[in-house]
């Protein structure tokens, strides 16, 4: 293989790699093909940063990031510290458990923090699992505690606070 190929390609692969190794997802996630495609992808291995543009669409397993502009930072070591998704909506999916409905995240930009597994939702959040939706203009999710916190912004999404839907349980037709 070319020398410069190998050069801008390995970093690549490396990156998707680490991309979901560390997400908390089904367990097989990270055993899983990742497929990724972008119009363009700029690598600097002098920051560790790998820049791909242009109908960026990540997966592997359950996981699934499509946005218009995806950044990842790379520690020295080749961690991942921090991918942020940047699109009209950026979109962020993954299923964390076998018996958990799949979590499907949206907003402007998305930061995720693989290390803490936090995301981070700004302007026009929404976060929906199971039925149930929380939206607003900024949601911080611990994927781990399973823990949300949001806050409205009137210019932002035309309400004055967070809006949440859960849906009604299921009467059991036995129980009238």
């Amino acid at each position: 293989m070319n020398p410069v190929v190998n050069h801008f390609l390995k970093p690549a692969i490396v990156s998707l790699v680490l991309l979901t190794g560390s997400a908390s997802a089904l367990p097989d996630d990270k055993y899983e093909t990742i497929r990724g495609r972008a119009n363009n992808l700029t690598i600097d291995n002098k920051t560790g940063v790998a820049t791909y543009t242009g109908n960026v669409n990540i997966q592997q397993g359950s996981l699934n990031i499509v946005a218009e502009n995806l950044k990842i930072h790379r520690n020295a070591e080749g961690d991942i510290e921090k991918m942020i998704a940047l699109g009209n909506p950026a979109r962020f999916q993954q299923q964390p458990e076998a018996e958990k409905g799949i979590i499907t995240a949206s907003a402007k930009s998305i930061t995720y923090l693989p290390a803490t597994e936090h995301l981070v939702l700004e302007e026009n959040a929404s976060v929906e699992q199971d039925g149930s939706i929380m939206s607003g203009a900024t949601i911080d999710y611990d994927l781990i505690k399973e823990i949300m916190k949001a806050s409205g912004n009137i210019e932002q999404t035309g309400s004055s606070g967070v809006e949440i839907l859960i849906p009604a349980k299921k009467k059991n037709p036995e129980t009238r």
